[in-house]
């Protein structure tokens, strides 16, 4: 009777995913909403139109993220090959060194603009060196590269300029502020393993590829590339993480647990799809600089999209992470 009610209740959940996902008006260009069953079935495939751009963590109604959660454990999931990620030839980070910037002024969340213990200072720290990093390696070193654990490169506030400071802040202003502050020596120099995690005050709205951060069609975070020939692998990895407090949209649609909890997830799924695809932003086809991929999928992150785990960091704090795809497990898991 057990296994009856359980096979029921699967069933019905698996048929309100599938409702919900074909009723559902299509996400931004980046294709994120599919009709599929669970949480690791949701396709995000990049779009490599305009010679390269960002890769986007879709915003999803809250309902929708606790019924693809929901699904993703009662379900096994039968295709698990067709969620593998495929090398395309491009770098990875080897030791990635995460440097928090806060742009400009305004009002910050506390975990956001603390530096102290329950801050994103505190989580990037901690994580950084732990076993959310240990099993990399072995999915996804090159032939030429290993993944290592990462370090933290400090805490900044940068002064943008005016032009690129509106109440909406397009990437083409994010891109062209990040560049003007290391030329200026405002932000450490950037190499090989540099990611800048740019965060927003509250009141500040991103746009990215015809879409806009923290509404219905639009992004909860992004990573990507800018192309830079004098630096180390030549380019610049940056993230851009906007304001999720309450009445932000972000606050909805990026996560069911904790304002801290959602951006911890949030924040380390644009973490590890930088170190196993940093230049997914420069690339134009399925090749390099392209690095692991699934066509129909994403990243090792959007195919366990709205899945959140937890991991102890080398101070000994449980921080909330989003789970990863693992090639050699064929799961999504945080270690």
């Amino acid at each position: 009777m057990g296994n009856q009610f359980s096979l029921r209740n699967s069933l019905a959940l698996t048929g309100w995913v599938l409702t919900a996902a074909m009723s559902a008006p299509a996400y931004g260009q980046e294709g994120e909403r599919g009709q599929h069953a669970t949480a690791s079935e949701a396709p995000n495939p990049h779009d490599f139109s305009g010679g390269g751009r960002p890769h986007q963590l879709p915003w999803r109604h809250p309902d929708e993220q606790r019924a693809l959660a929901a699904n993703a454990q009662l379900i096994p999931n039968a295709r698990a090959n067709a969620h593998t990620l495929t090398y395309y030839g491009g770098p990875v980070v080897s030791n990635i060194n995460v440097v928090k910037v806060n742009y400009g002024t305004g009002t910050y969340q506390p975990f956001v603009s603390g530096t102290g213990a329950g801050t994103l200072t505190a989580f990037y720290k901690g994580v950084l060196g732990s076993a959310y990093f240990t099993w990399l390696n072995s999915n996804y070193k090159t032939a030429t590269q290993t993944i290592g654990y990462g370090s933290y490169g400090g805490d900044y506030t940068i002064t943008p300029s005016a032009a690129n400071n509106g109440a909406t802040i397009t990437d083409v202003s994010i891109q062209a502020e990040l560049k003007a502050q290391i030329l200026a020596g405002k932000l450490p120099a950037p190499t090989a393993n540099t990611y800048y995690a740019i965060h927003f005050p509250k009141g500040k709205k991103i746009t990215q590829g015809g879409t806009t951060s923290c509404q219905s069609g639009g992004f909860c975070a992004y990573h990507g590339t800018i192309s830079s020939a004098s630096t180390p692998g030549g380019g610049i990895l940056y993230g851009v993480l906007p304001d999720n407090s309450t009445g932000s949209g972000c606050d909805t649609g990026c996560g069911t647990s904790t304002a801290f909890n959602n951006w911890s997830s949030v924040s380390s799924h644009e973490l590890i799809e930088t170190v196993t695809d940093p230049f997914v932003g420069l690339a134009v086809t399925y090749s390099a600089p392209l690095a692991w991929y699934n066509k129909t999928y994403g990243e090792i992150g959007d195919i366990c999209n709205a899945q959140q785990g937890t991991v102890v960091g080398t101070d000994g704090v449980t921080y909330t992470v989003q789970k990863e795809w693992s090639n050699s497990t064929n799961t999504c898991r945080a270690q």
